[in-house]
């Protein structure tokens, strides 16, 4: 080929500066209106089924269940959102979304299941609205992108839609910031596309703004001005001064939200870099990139969770990961050989790229190899690529492709059709914790991490034949996992097994020194069993761990109280009380602490502060009777003791005859 023949083969859409373009009206204006309606319905309809689908286990409870902030939707949270990171992230917006689906649910009692566990239904409809309009955003990116052409936007908007790889973005909860970045991102993407066309600094603006809530919905968003400059190669422009110095307040908010979420999570990562090899490293994130693409092109064993492969020198590792480094070379030497006759596959690549390569484990975080979310916004690219060929096959006057055009139309509408069975099943998968980590090891039973989540589950049901189980089932795989043995310590105590309890406890704390959880389990067993001693002594060690966990002083001051050591609960209640003063139950019991040390005005105030805040407690209007018996105030004794009466307290019958004689 003549070096200067290359150029005109290069599919290099110009961009069209003022040019008016006559308007054409009839059918055909409509025809994306249509199709985007109908992708939108399928889409809702593929995904409905999750609609019914719970909470799970896997981090549900950090980013809503038992998340404080987030169960109360105010300018006050709103401020704590924006100022601080919130499971191990920093994305306020999200946690503002699920701040309000938090505030709906509990407005509306009917949604509580029978169990009085919350149902999850408005945290559903939320992530799936989203998906919802994601898929239409992508029909219009793409739809522009491409010079309006209606097939290719349609392809990569189906695909988008329907991918079974999608469907944890859209069915796990925690995962809601994939979901809202997204939708920000993609808005951010027509909006640059339309400056382009008729540039002003006011659309630039507002791209800059929806790139500034993606990045407040998930860090992830920090690539966006290199798909705006990988736009730029697709669209032709010259790479000239001017192109640089408009991205550079993209490129500063991207590095400081970088920044940021390095500093978060580097400082939990749950795997670190010094774990695995320089070539171990180099071997999976090459996997990763290999397999994103072979998943995004036949779905099989779609997982929720897969784990990395053991690094045992006993252990030979499969081929694919020793051939994956030269797999990904070939296939960047490919894309880059592509440049040479097209922009579409590089840029398609560029964007798959860049979207995943943050996330290719080559600094390893968490026990994970790779996740189907991280594939939702990045496979926009291959997905553009196939849509674009295949759209070309019914433009082409090439021979073999007119005769093959219908052949691969019928292909990929038994593609589709395979995808959307796939996809729907996996909605099933995500019903709850149960049906989630069973699935998980179906397909990698040697996995450690399921057995853990799913006996987890089991145990939060008092299930614990089945909890004992997994967690056996997982040490048999991993004996060094301190959480394990504190979950299976909980489930001996649920049994009342006092004494394996604390052996699991302390085998626990052998392993991990640093858990307050454990130390505070640990302790309430003492408790249950009777050795004082040893419970205050792990209380105070949790305390020593962190002294703002109020559950520890929750439970050390009834511990206090059992011991006879009024003092010592009193100070505990108070920090209490001063932590949560609509607690009625603290009151309650510093009053009887109170009665004990014979401080009966004291007792006598928490009482009626009990009863101030719960006037139904009819224990508090007996205690207040006894108080007031000891003060002498015998008439007020005997009103609270037929207050006590009347709300079915019994009482008993000579102490009311006696007050009823002494107050006349």
């Amino acid at each position: 080929m003549k070096k200067g023949s290359q150029s005109k083969h290069k599919i290099s859409p110009k961009i069209n500066h003022g040019t008016k373009v006559k308007k054409k009206f009839g059918f055909n204006i409509l025809i994306p209106w249509i199709v985007a309606a109908f992708l939108l319905v399928l889409t809702w309809y593929l995904y409905k089924p999750s609609l019914d689908n719970h909470f799970t286990n896997w981090d549900d409870p950090e980013y809503v269940l038992e998340n404080r902030q987030v169960k109360n939707f105010d300018a006050q949270n709103a401020k704590y959102f924006f100022a601080h990171a919130s499971a191990n992230n920093y994305h306020p917006l999200t946690m503002l979304s699920l701040s309000l689906d938090y505030h709906y649910t509990i407005k509306d009692k009917r949604l509580f299941r029978e169990t009085d566990e919350l149902d999850a239904v408005n945290f559903h409809t939320t992530s799936l609205i989203l998906h919802v309009l994601n898929v239409l955003l992508v029909f219009i990116f793409i739809y522009f992108l491409s010079r309006k052409r209606v097939i290719v936007a349609t392809i990569t908007a189906l695909l988008f839609a329907i991918h079974p790889m999608h469907v944890e973005s859209v069915s796990w909860i925690a995962e809601r910031k994939d979901v809202l970045y997204t939708f920000f991102f993609l808005a951010g993407l027509i909006i640059y596309v339309k400056y382009l066309e008729k540039p002003g600094w006011m659309r630039l603006v507002i791209t800059g703004l929806l790139f500034l809530a993606s990045l407040f919905s998930k860090p992830s968003a920090v690539v966006f001005p290199l798909i705006l400059l990988a736009i730029d190669y697709f669209y032709g422009r010259k790479f000239t001064a001017k192109v640089f110095y408009e991205k550079i307040p993209f490129f500063i908010l991207a590095v400081v939200f970088g920044v940021t979420t390095f500093i978060i999570q580097s400082q939990t990562s749950v795997a670190g870099i010094k774990i695995f090899t320089f070539f171990q490293r180099l071997m999976f994130a090459s996997y990763g990139f290999i397999m994103y693409q072979y998943k995004l092109l036949l779905p099989f064993n779609i997982s929720p969770f897969y784990p990395y492969p053991s690094v045992h020198p006993s252990v030979t590792l499969p081929v694919i990961f020793l051939l994956s480094p030269l797999i990904a070379l070939a296939i960047v030497g490919l894309v880059i050989f592509s440049t040479r006759f097209t922009r579409v596959f590089s840029f398609g690549y560029l964007f798959y790229f860049t979207c995943i390569v943050l996330v290719l484990q080559f600094m390893p975080v968490g026990s994970a190899i790779m996740a189907d979310r991280y594939a939702y916004m990045s496979s926009i690219g291959l997905f553009f690529i196939m849509a674009w060929y295949l759209d070309q096959a019914f433009i082409s006057n090439h021979k073999i492709l007119r005769s093959l055009r219908w052949i691969l139309a019928g292909v990929f509408l038994m593609y589709s059709i395979f995808l959307i069975k796939i996809a729907y099943k996996q909605t099933m998968v995500w019903h709850n914790s149960e049906t989630l980590w069973s699935d998980v090891i179906s397909k990698y039973p040697q996995a450690e991490t399921p057995y853990k989540q799913r006996g987890n589950y089991y145990g939060s049901l008092n299930m614990t034949d089945k909890a004992m189980q997994d967690f056996m089932s997982f040490i048999k795989i991993k004996q060094d996992d301190a959480g394990v043995y504190s979950n299976l310590g909980n489930t001996y105590g649920l049994r009342g097994e006092i004494d394996k309890a604390l052996e699991a406890y302390s085998k626990s704390i052998t392993l991990d020194s640093l858990n307050v959880k454990t130390f505070l389990n640990r302790a309430i067993t003492y408790t249950r069993g009777k050795q004082y001693l040893q419970a205050i002594r792990d209380y105070n060690k949790a305390l020593e761990l962190n002294p703002a966990f109020m559950e520890i002083y929750a439970n050390r001051s009834y511990t206090f109280l059992e011991m006879g050591r009024f003092e010592d609960a009193v100070s505990d209640f108070s920090r209490l009380i001063q932590y949560s003063p609509r607690n009625d139950n603290y009151f309650m019991n510093r009053g009887v602490c109170y009665f004990k040390l014979k401080q009966y005005p004291g007792a006598l105030a928490d009482f009626e502060q009990c009863i101030a805040l719960n006037p139904a407690n009819g224990q508090a209007y007996f205690n207040a009777s006894a108080t007031c018996n000891e003060l002498k105030d015998y008439l007020k004794a005997y009103q609270y003791a037929l207050k006590a009466i009347s709300l079915d307290y019994k009482v008993d019958k000579n102490f009311l005859e006696t007050l009823k004689k002494k107050s006349g």
